[in-house]
């Protein structure tokens, strides 16, 4: 059951105007970032985090999260009227929406994507509202050997963020690591591998190094990238979906809801996998598959319903456990301890404002996804033709600008710029740069209560296997492990017997 008390304390925290101009500017952010080919959420979200850093823990979390939920819905507007996506998570959105489109339908298929992304979004915020407080009351019986292996198997997710090459998603991790160890070491406060450079006491600047892999990097890449611009002429005709059409919608909006939050939780799986998996099983149970494909409104739909609902799933494990699902939660992840706070179970019991607030601010930003994605179609989709020599010296400025209004020195700027080349650098040559900010992240946590737990039983590492949560986590990390090579498996095997191509990476 889900506590009133607390529900009231969420209430107070986001009824500030302040609070509610942050939703909404997240989700306009979120649509317009998402709706141009070849950015991303991730991309958004660490593009946005500098400016949240003088903003109230409630602002700043509407703000991205805002942004999130925005750019799941965004990437279908692309993806409708181009047969591009403008996430990964829309790729099986080009299935029926670009054929839509082509038959003149755009109008309507954009509004058939947006009630989708709105009735699951909320539908994943409220299973978050449910299951998230059960489970943080669950883990408050956790210790040094639990977090541990919670750590570990947050690490272990990094086998799915290999982006092809398992071996070099690790590499990148490892690369997080080492970078984790920089600064004061957490049990005897000495300082490690700073070199006499007083701005690395503290540790690498999280925010830095977030801002230059995740959006600085991409810019650089896409401008050595060429490009060619396609100019379309977008013509969004009559907006309006009847009531048949509505009834069409139920039950791959069910479905859709229901695969994409349990995807959502597993912290090995993603939005573009909720999407596919949604899609093709909306076909299997449909009385006319033969129309999936060439413009079919249930499987555009599942599509939508399955990707917007894994939001609230992604959360659970992020808020409960202090695991990143995925790489926006992973940036989400660093606001929250940007702004003091540690994800994790005692942050219901010390903070239950900030969370419930955040619950019910994902609830308000959905329902603002409706009469912007709506009535901002037409505007969203011009926005496709911005031309890149406009578009990425603006972002280029924004990081430089952001990094050093958030901490007010040089030194943030120095780092975002080694950060960009060296992302830069690993997007040339294949490496995932997820896995690196996923190592930042956990490393601290894996590394103090991997010592805390040995000390505590003298050196015995066999406490991690003889306390059963401990043994139960690290055996699901070893299963997280293989989870990729499974899922690709099941993709591959699935688009064989649909007849179709199988998700982009």
């Amino acid at each position: 059951m889900v506590d009133t008390q607390n529900l009231w304390l969420g209430l107070q925290a986001i009824a500030s105007f302040e609070v509610q101009i942050m939703a909404l500017l997240g989700v306009l952010a979120g649509i317009l970032v998402s709706s141009l080919p070849g950015l991303s959420a991730v991309m958004a979200v660490a593009l946005l985090l500098p400016l949240t850093f003088g903003m109230g823990p409630v602002s700043a979390l509407l703000l991205l999260s805002g942004i999130y939920v925005g750019a799941m819905f965004g990437g279908a507007i692309p993806a409708i009227l181009l047969s591009t996506p403008g996430t990964p998570s829309a790729v099986s959105t080009t299935f029926d929406g670009y054929p839509m489109a082509k038959s003149g339908k755009a109008g309507k298929a954009i509004s058939v994507a947006c009630i989708a992304s709105v009735v699951a979004g909320i539908f994943g915020v409220l299973v978050l509202t449910l299951i998230a407080p059960p489970i943080a009351a669950f883990a408050l019986k956790f210790s040094a050997p639990e977090y541990f292996a919670v750590a570990v198997f947050g690490l272990a997710v990094i086998s799915s963020l290999s982006e092809g090459s398992v071996v070099k998603a690790f590499a990148s991790g490892m690369l997080g690591l080492l970078l984790a160890v920089i600064g004061m070491d957490p049990i005897t406060s000495f300082a490690r591998f700073t070199y006499g450079i007083p701005e690395l006491l503290g540790g690498v600047s999280f925010l830095a190094v977030m801002v230059g892999t995740a959006a600085l990097a991409e810019v650089l890449y896409q401008i050595d990238t060429e490009t060619k611009q396609t100019n379309v002429k977008y013509t969004i005709d009559n907006m309006h979906v009847t009531k048949q059409e509505l009834r069409q919608m139920v039950k791959p909006t069910i479905i859709g809801c229901v695969l994409g939050v349990i995807i959502g939780i597993m912290p090995a799986a993603g939005a573009n996998i909720a999407s596919f998996v949604s899609w093709a099983q909306a076909k299997m149970w449909s009385k006319h598959p033969e129309e999936f494909g060439k413009g079919s409104i249930e499987g555009l739909t599942a599509s939508e319903a399955g990707n917007n609902s894994v939001i609230g799933g992604d959360l659970v494990p992020m808020l409960t456990l202090g695991i990143p699902g995925d790489p926006v939660t992973a940036v989400m992840m660093g606001a929250l301890i940007l702004q003091g706070l540690r994800p994790g179970p005692m942050l219901f019991t010390e903070h239950p404002d900030i969370v419930y607030g955040l619950f019910l601010g994902l609830i308000i930003s959905n329902i603002w996804v409706l009469p912007i994605g709506l009535f901002g179609a037409r505007f969203f989709a011009k926005m496709s033709s911005v031309r890149k020599e406009i578009l990425w010296p603006t972002i280029l400025a924004l990081c430089v600008l952001g990094s050093y209004a958030a901490e007010s020195n040089m030194a943030a700027v120095y780092t975002l710029g080694l950060f960009g080349l060296i992302g830069y650098a690993m997007k040339k040559v294949k490496l995932p740069t997820a896995p690196l900010i996923l190592g930042i992240l956990l490393g601290p946590m894996a590394e103090e209560n991997l010592r805390r737990a040995l000390m505590s039983s003298n050196m015995d590492a066999t406490i991690f296997f003889t306390r059963p949560i401990s043994l139960c986590l690290l055996l699901v990390a070893a299963l997280t492990l293989v989870w990729p090579w499974f899922q690709d498996w099941y993709q591959k095997r699935t688009a064989e017997k649909l007849g179709i191509e199988g998700p982009l990476e």
